[in-house]
């Protein structure tokens, strides 16, 4: 026999044995996938604590193990500003793309971090994800990247975390290098007289404890998670000048070659998760304010009447956002408009 029809032979013989081994398969089995998942939370984050991990092992279980996940944490694979071309170049299967650190690809997506929307996130949680999962947003910001997204949480409001500085009010702000994201965060920052400073968040301790900023602008609920309590003095709660919503986003191509029972199963556990998540932030919000105090941490609250001030000082960043998206041909007033309507929805019920 020729070696070219003994090689003809041996491919017969494995289609033959894939073949039986089809037959002999369990009725209904899937086949089994791994997904490679990363992120830049830290060790312990309360994010991945509740929810990240959460998702990961309620997938595997709801789908009989059928799919697993490789995960790589803590900035293993690449930094924040990676995460985006991860996902997109198939470095990973499912990052973490915040709308916030890629607003130039994302454009939509950020009338999340408008100022003073919502205060909790088992409000803002579900009213933006109905929001980014259908319609414009969904169709510019990631399906026309590649991507679209799988679960994402809304983090606590923002507020003033500052080191060596005396902060009796509002009127102190002005002048403070603070670290802050680029964008609604920023224009809100400057409005109140700051000077905002942008800095990824696992950036944020060295920034403060080596003086290149005053301060954060920074989620309640992530001070503890980055250990920020070891280089702030003072805390001004109330202050509500953004939110953060923080997505995993799944490469398009990988989504569509998963099996509907597995997307389904994708898409229950990401509602579950969502939902601890929320319920864990708002409820970790006023306890982490008082752990402040007792660390030391001298905390201000501002009362109705500075918030208001607070709330008029910000209006303008609304007009500059939605004029600044009408202006790229992108419906910005539709957006704002659709997700204030969520927002109102899930308040009533």
């Amino acid at each position: 026999m020729t070696a070219m029809n003994m090689a003809a032979m041996t491919r017969l013989a494995a289609g033959a044995a894939m073949v039986m081994a089809g037959a002999l398969a369990p009725q209904g089995a899937l086949a089994e996938v791994t997904l490679k998942m990363a992120d830049t939370f830290p060790p312990g984050h309360y994010i991945v604590e509740n929810g990240t991990t959460y998702w990961m092992e309620r997938v595997t279980e709801l789908t009989d193990g059928e799919v697993r996940f490789q995960y790589f944490g803590a900035g293993q694979l690449g930094s924040l500003r990676d995460m985006f071309s991860m996902v997109q170049s198939g470095v990973v299967d499912i990052g973490y793309v915040p709308p916030a650190y890629n607003a130039g690809k994302m454009p939509l997506a950020g009338v999340h971090t408008l100022p003073g929307l919502f205060s909790e996130s088992a409000v803002g949680t579900p009213a933006f994800f109905e929001t980014v999962t259908s319609g414009p947003i969904l169709e510019t910001d990631f399906l026309a990247n590649g991507m679209r997204p799988v679960w994402g949480v809304m983090t606590s409001t923002y507020n003033l975390f500052t080191r060596g500085k005396e902060i009796g009010g509002l009127d102190d702000i002005r002048g403070l290098k603070l670290k802050t994201i680029a964008g609604n965060m920023a224009e809100s920052v400057k409005a109140l007289g700051g000077s905002p400073v942008d800095i990824p968040s696992p950036e944020t301790y060295q920034a403060i404890r080596t003086g290149t900023v005053d301060g954060t602008i920074f989620p309640t609920t992530s001070v503890y998670s980055y250990k920020l309590d070891e280089v702030i003095d003072t805390a001004m709660m109330g202050l509500d000048v953004f939110v953060y919503w923080a997505p995993y986003a799944i490469r398009e191509e990988v989504w569509q070659g998963l099996a509907p029972e597995h997307r389904e199963a994708m898409q229950q556990a990401a509602q579950e998760a969502m939902q601890r998540v929320a319920e864990h932030t708002d409820r970790s919000s006023a306890e982490l304010e008082d752990r402040m105090r007792e660390s030391g941490i001298k905390v201000l609250v501002l009362d109705e009447a500075q918030r208001q001030q607070v709330r008029e000082l910000t209006a303008p960043v609304f007009d500059n956002w939605t004029e600044s998206m009408e202006a790229r041909g992108l419906p910005g007033k539709e957006v704002l408009a659709a997700f204030r309507a969520s927002i109102e929805k899930h308040q009533s019920r």
